[in-house]
C-alpha cells in the first residue's frame, strides 16, 4: 500500500488554498496527496499516512486564486470559491482533484460532467446556490427595541456573504444584522453604509443567542395571514416539506 500525505487545513479560504498550494509544490505525486479540511473536532486518522498541518498563508492563497482565474476561467474560480464556503466534508479533496483535471483541460473542464470530480464540485456548488436562494426568501427579520432588524439562522453552507449582498441592496436604509448560529459569525449593515462580517467571541455569541425575539403586531398579522390563506382540503405536508425544508422553520415567524 502506497503512503498517503494528508494536508490538514483549517476551514477557511486561506487554509484550503494554502493546503492545495503546498500539496502541489511538494515532491509527492498527486495520487499520494490528499487535502483534509478540519471541519469537526475529531477525525479518524488513516493508517500508513503522514499528516501535514497547513499554516494558512495569504500570499499562497492569492497565487492559487490568480492561477485559477488566468489558466482556467472565471467560472472555475467562482465554483472553487463557493465550494470552499460549502458545508461539504470532502470539499478540500474535491477542489484539489478538480484543479488537477482543469489545469490540463482548461475552461471546458467546468462542463465535463463525465469526470467524477467535476460532477462532485458541480453538486457541491449547486447545494450552496440552492440554500442561498432559499434563504433569500425564508429568512425572517425581527425589529429589536433599538430599531435594528435581527435575523438568525443555522445554514449547512456559509452563505452569509451572499445574503448580506442581497439584503444590503434591498434594505440599504436599515440597520440590520444576520446571525449564523452554526459558524458563530454575524453580518452587520449600518444604514447607508457598507456591510461586513464579524467573527464573534464567546461572550458575544452567548449574547446574540439569548437575543429576545419580540412578538410585535406585524408578526401576529403575518401568522394570521399565513393561517387564513391556507386551504384545509388541499393540505399537502409532503409537498410543503419539499418546498420548505424542516430545518428552515424554527427561524421563520409563521412556524414559531
Amino acid at each position: 500500500m502506497e503512503k498517503k500525505y494528508i494536508y490538514r487545513c483549517e476551514d477557511s479560504v486561506e487554509g484550503i488554498l494554502t493546503g492545495i498550494y503546498d500539496a502541489w509544490a511538494s515532491v509527492h505525486r498527486h495520487e499520494e496527496n490528499r487535502i483534509e479540511v478540519l471541519m469537526k473536532e475529531w477525525q479518524e486518522p488513516l493508517l500508513f499516512a503522514e499528516y501535514i498541518d497547513v499554516i494558512p498563508d495569504a500570499e499562497k492563497s492569492e497565487k492559487v486564486q490568480c492561477s485559477v482565474r488566468l489558466r482556467i476561467s472565471e467560472e472555475a474560480y467562482e465554483m472553487v470559491m463557493k465550494a470552499i464556503l460549502s458545508g461539504e466534508q470532502e470539499k478540500g479533496e474535491i477542489i484539489y482533484r478538480f484543479l488537477i483535471y482543469a489545469y490540463r483541460e482548461g475552461a471546458r473542464a467546468c462542463r465535463s460532467y463525465g469526470n467524477p470530480w467535476v460532477m462532485r464540485l458541480f453538486e457541491t456548488v449547486r447545494n450552496f446556490d440552492n440554500e442561498s436562494h432559499h434563504l433569500k426568501g425564508f429568512l425572517r427579520f425581527d425589529e429589536q427595541e433599538n430599531g435594528w432588524l435581527f435575523a438568525r439562522y443555522a445554514p449547512q453552507n456559509n452563505v452569509l456573504g451572499d445574503l448580506m449582498e442581497h439584503f444590503s441592496d434591498r434594505l440599504n436604509s436599515e440597520n440590520f444584522m444576520i446571525f449564523d448560529e452554526k459558524r458563530r459569525i454575524a453580518g452587520v449593515h449600518g444604514s447607508g453604509a457598507s456591510w461586513f462580517i464579524y467573527r464573534l467571541n464567546e461572550e458575544e455569541y452567548r449574547m446574540l443567542s439569548d437575543t429576545y425575539t419580540a412578538e410585535d403586531s406585524y408578526a401576529a398579522l403575518w401568522k394570521i395571514f399565513h393561517r387564513r390563506i391556507a386551504i384545509a382540503e388541499r393540505r399537502n405536508p409532503g409537498l410543503q416539506r419539499n418546498n420548505l425544508p424542516l430545518r428552515f422553520r424554527p427561524y421563520m415567524t409563521e412556524f414559531r
